[in-house]
């Protein structure tokens, strides 16, 4: 069981596509960056310092391989690449962790909560950075997501 599967508690995904909801996910050139931003959080009082992680890409492509996601799992997942929804950014992030890239992941379920982190995460110009939220909300892209063609 990787660290990413313990952080979200088992709950990152919806029919097999990789979505946590409630959290922000960022990804960043190397760990060590990750790392600082994550700190930085712990310490800013805007989250408990538990509902943080950063992790190198090797966790992000270990997690990923750890999920079976079963027939309806991969026909969803299908489907969402299809559509450019949320197995797109997915797929995305694992190829960025790939060449080295580290993910940092902040639980924020609440709008209010999720700005002032953002607020923090941005000013360390993350590559990529997206909100899964709740219900209708769907993801909301914050940095460096191309539209999907």
């Amino acid at each position: 069981m990787t660290r990413l599967h313990t952080f979200f508690h088992g709950a990152d995904n919806y029919l097999g596509v990789f979505y946590p909801t409630g959290y922000l996910i960022a990804m960043f050139p190397d760990l060590n960056v990750a790392q600082e931003v994550a700190k930085d959080l712990q310490f800013s009082g805007l989250i408990q310092p538990d509902e943080v992680v950063a992790v190198p890409g090797i966790e992000v492509i270990l997690h990923d391989k750890e999920h079976t996601r079963g027939p309806l799992g991969f026909l969803m997942t299908s489907l969402s690449r299809l559509i450019g929804t949320e197995a797109f950014w997915a797929d995305r992030d694992l190829h960025m962790a790939r060449q080295g890239c580290a993910l940092l992941a902040a639980h924020c379920p609440h709008e209010d909560g999720k700005k002032a982190v953002w607020e923090h995460i941005e000013r360390r110009k993350p590559l990529a950075a997206r909100h899964y939220s709740a219900g209708l909300g769907g993801i909301e892209h914050l940095a460096g997501d191309p539209e999907v063609g």
